[in-house]
């Protein structure tokens, strides 16, 4: 074997497909490769790229091309992930991780990859395991079957286990502001539920329907609790049932205006339930005199509330009932305003006639109340006024979470659904909550 010209400090560093030069008073390592030449007949040595430098007191010196090609390799391999989301929660959400691995402790995973595509991208369940895996949760989590299959069924199992949700609801329960909402309905396109049933919906058109129920905190401005209904069950037979599995002890039923009726008094009352009804305008257990008068002393006083006066006064009604009678000057310009411009723009049924008739409650709200909430009209005002806050909660649950319409096929599948839009909701409320507190409503949407 031919002995190498080079000295073994040198030759250490040759490795194979490389090829050691001496050039000048330095060594060099190149890459080297082969290629069979036909014309030749024979293999040809290929030079290729220069790696580094050989020393005897450094040893081998990387050259820079050579980091530079190495740096640009590692680049290529890089994924861009979301990261804003997956470090929100978990810094500033991190109560919620907790508390489902609390209950939910081989299934929490699962329900923050669902919660986290429903709220951020409004994703059905064949899309959630492609916006999680192009999330940095990825990076922090097992992994987990996140296909439509694999979802159904893990949506299915979930609903099983309603004693699990409601006491995962219980963590949010202490609060002793709470009102019970009187639901929603949700279209179906289901033709297997038995909770599905045909009825009136909101929007005036007979459609399959299920409904659901809300136990809503006004300080903590979220949802404690929600129960799925058949579509066209009576409210007055599901409200002791809700308050009574949610573990709320001072819930107050706010309804709306085509509630009130003798005998939904009578079984509220048969209940034990505290309620606050608002009347139609034209109710007769409306007495307008005071208003008439126009005489502020006539009123029992007023109050501030979002920077706007309201005055009020009360009625005593039979079996320790009230009506609580509330006027909002700026609300009445308002109305008078809107109702006068209708006039001129020949709105059918708009006159000058019934403008007088109405005149004396624009801007004015009438309370029926029960005598658990007849000491503080103050309190019952804003009670009131807090059902517009679970209607724009159930807005968000519709059009920014995206959950007007259920496509879900069992009882089961639906309730593990509706949960997985219900962790989506109170993420939502926190971060708008942080946005508020730090006056980023307006920057961002």
């Amino acid at each position: 074997m031919k002995k190498s010209p080079h000295p073994q400090w040198a030759l250490k560093h040759k490795l194979k497909g490389t090829e050691l030069r001496k050039i000048g008073n330095y060594y060099y390592l190149y890459e080297v490769t082969s290629k069979w030449n036909p014309e030749k007949k024979r293999s040809q040595k290929i030079t290729g790229k220069l790696l580094g430098k050989i020393t005897k007191e450094r040893g081998f010196i990387e050259s820079d091309k050579e980091k530079l090609r190495k740096q640009r390799i590692k680049i290529e391999k890089v994924q861009t992930k979301e990261y804003g989301f997956s470090c929100l929660l978990k810094d500033f959400l991190s109560s919620y991780v907790s508390l489902l691995q609390k209950h939910f402790p081989e299934q929490w995973q699962t329900i923050i990859a669902l919660s986290y595509g429903r709220l951020l991208y409004q994703a059905p369940l064949k899309n959630i395991g492609f916006h999680f895996f192009h999330s940095y949760l990825s990076e922090d989590y097992s992994p987990i079957d996140l296909s439509g299959k694999s979802l159904g069924t893990f949506l299915k199992d979930l609903g099983y286990k309603r004693d699990k949700l409601v006491d995962f609801f219980r963590e949010f329960s202490k609060a002793n502001d709470c009102i019970l909402f009187d639901g929603t309905d949700i279209p179906s396109e289901s033709r297997k539920m038995s909770l599905c049933e045909l009825g009136k919906s909101k929007k005036g058109t007979y459609q399959s329907l299920i409904n659901s129920m809300f136990v809503f905190s006004v300080g903590l401005s979220i949802p404690v609790y929600y129960r799925i209904l058949p579509g066209n069950i009576k409210d007055v037979k599901s409200f002791k049932l809700c308050l009574k599995e949610s573990g709320v002890k001072d819930a107050t039923i706010i309804v709306d205006k085509g509630f009130y009726s003798e005998l939904n008094i009578k079984e509220l009352d048969k209940a034990k339930l505290k309620y606050i009804i608002p009347l139609k305008r034209d109710s007769s257990l409306i007495d307008y005199e005071v208003i008439r008068t126009s005489n502020k002393e006539k009123f029992d006083g007023y109050f501030k509330y979002k920077g706007r006066y309201v005055w009020y006064y009360s009625i005593k009604h039979k079996n320790n009932k009230s009506v609580y009678v509330y006027l909002d000057e700026e609300l009445k310009m308002d109305e008078q305003k809107d109702y006068l411009s209708r006039i001129e723009n020949n709105i059918e049924n708009y006159s000058l006639k019934k403008f007088y008739e109405k005149q004396h409650a624009f801007g004015s709200i009438a309370l029926y109340l029960n005598n658990a909430n007849a000491n503080n009209p103050e309190k019952a005002y804003v009670h009131y006024k807090s059902r517009t806050e679970v209607e724009n909660m159930i807005d968000i649950l519709k059009n920014i979470v995206d959950a007007d319409k259920s496509y879900m096929q069992n009882e089961q599948t639906l309730e593990g659904w509706m949960f997985i839009n219900y962790i989506a909701l109170h993420w939502y409320y926190k971060v708008y909550k942080l946005l508020l507190e730090n006056d980023l409503l307006k920057k961002y949407a």
